[in-house]
């Protein structure tokens, strides 16, 4: 039954697929896990730690923040 009233009608929702979703997440996880790591170490052994333990933390930051809109986005609690 249609409803005149509804702001977004059904047929022009985007269609949402788990697969891709699950994929994404996990992508942003590895890389996150990854930036920590190469953060951590640079930060441990202390030479050329500002080259590159700026950008790893960058990468960690953006992945981070890629999680929370992906999170909030799929609409899951």
């Amino acid at each position: 039954m249609n409803d005149p009233y509804r702001i977004d009608p059904e047929g022009r929702r985007r269609p949402t697929s788990r697969r891709n979703g699950w994929a994404l997440r996990a992508l942003l996880w590895a890389i996150l896990v990854v930036a920590v790591s190469v953060n951590i170490v640079a930060s441990t052994i202390g030479r050329g730690s500002l080259l590159v333990g700026l950008p790893s933390g960058l990468v960690a930051v953006a992945c981070i923040t890629g999680l929370i809109v992906h999170h909030v986005r799929s609409g899951r609690r």
